[in-house]
């Protein structure tokens, strides 16, 4: 990556013999928002918080601007740090708590005033500066802990579950209001979530981890379309993965059926397929697309698409979309065979080790 802001080079962190994040390489552009994506538990915010200097890293460099942050302290770090919980001080007003850094640094209190009235008007708190948290919404509460940490003009932004102890109907409003101020002052940030909407509406790339390990960085569209193993191909969106033995380089065998896939691939042995619900339609039994058949076990409207339950012959169960297209989609009744077919490009085909295969040429019928 060109234009590199802040380097991530083998960050790691042990608690005695558990290695919670384990050599962490990433780089950020200077303006770019980043999430760090994954399930509870996977090391993205004990890597958050290494950066921030909350916590001390085992191993690694912290590299920003070319200068190597992993030994300073956080106060020294020009890190803004939004918490999870806000972590605001009830018995200061909204001023108090937004100049708080600002205090601690001891500007002259004319720079002081000049930078609250600033960030206020930028979080639209104005007219609050003067009320205790206690006397807040908490999606003011989250522009608060927003505005205590753009103060302090920060070069990296650390957000941490930003939005998590919102209502959902407040989230996407406040996640649309964290992303046009982050663009409109050029900030460099790095955001913790596990929820992978609100991923997938901030990020400008995502970093997905598991088990303390970096799966992919990309962007929505590169992990979603070209996932690098099953557990991204499973964790972004929604995957059917079906386990088989490939045969032939264009047949998947499953206990009692074969699945004519739609590539030819130049491999052998167990594979897992990973078929997007929208991806593939549903058809007749007999139609000549289909690439195997199943049985209907539910089907349920929900919309925009009838959500059909069908349980393979190896009792693998897999969920496809059918579009209702105003109502006039077919339904399928519990017990009724269904065709499944889908194309090459919808196709995606992982070895026993997790690595995607590709298709060297398409499956002609």
């Amino acid at each position: 990556m060109t234009d590199t802001y802040l380097r991530i080079q083998g960050l790691t962190k042990r608690f005695g013999a558990s290695v919670a994040v384990r050599d962490v390489d990433l780089d950020v552009r200077q303006g770019e928002l980043v999430v760090l994506l994954g399930p509870s538990g996977c090391g993205k915010t004990t890597t958050l918080r290494m950066i921030a200097g909350f916590v001390e890293a085992s191993e690694g460099r912290i590299l920003l601007e070319g200068q190597d942050y992993a030994g300073l302290p956080p106060y020294r770090r020009e890190m803004g740090m939004v918490f999870q919980s806000y972590a605001l001080f009830p018995h200061m007003t909204v001023a108090q708590n937004v100049t708080f850094g600002l205090r601690m640094r001891k500007l002259p209190r004319p720079e002081i005033e000049a930078r609250l009235a600033e960030t206020l008007d930028m979080v639209k708190l104005s007219t609050m500066a003067e009320r205790y948290p206690r006397q807040l919404s908490g999606g003011q509460q989250q522009r608060v802990a927003l505005a205590r940490a753009l103060a302090i003009r920060p070069k990296v932004l650390l957000l941490d579950e930003p939005l998590s102890n919102l209502d959902a109907n407040l989230r996407q409003q406040v996640a649309r209001e964290i992303r046009a101020l982050q663009r409109a002052a050029g900030l460099t940030a790095l955001m913790v979530t596990h929820d992978q909407d609100e991923a997938m509406m901030m990020a400008d790339r995502l970093v997905v981890m598991s088990d303390g390990l970096v799966q992919q960085v990309g962007t929505q569209e590169e992990l979603y379309e070209r996932p690098a193993n099953t557990f991204v191909a499973r964790f972004i969106g929604h995957s059917n993965l079906i386990r088989g033995m490939l045969e032939g380089g264009e047949r998947l065998v499953i206990p009692g059926a074969t699945i004519g896939l739609a590539g030819h691939y130049d491999s052998s042995g167990d594979c897992t397929l990973a078929i997007r619900p929208e991806r593939a339609r549903i058809c007749a039994p007999d139609d000549p697309a289909a690439r195997i058949t199943a049985k209907v076990e539910d089907a349920t409207y929900v919309g925009a698409h009838v959500e059909v339950l069908l349980v393979l012959p190896d009792s693998t169960r897999v969920i496809l979309h059918d579009p209702t297209d105003g109502g006039a989609a077919r339904r399928f009744a519990p017990g009724d065979l269904a065709g499944i077919a889908w194309d090459l490009a919808s196709e995606r085909l992982f070895d026993d080790a997790g690595a995607p295969l590709a298709a060297r040429s398409p499956v002609h019928a």
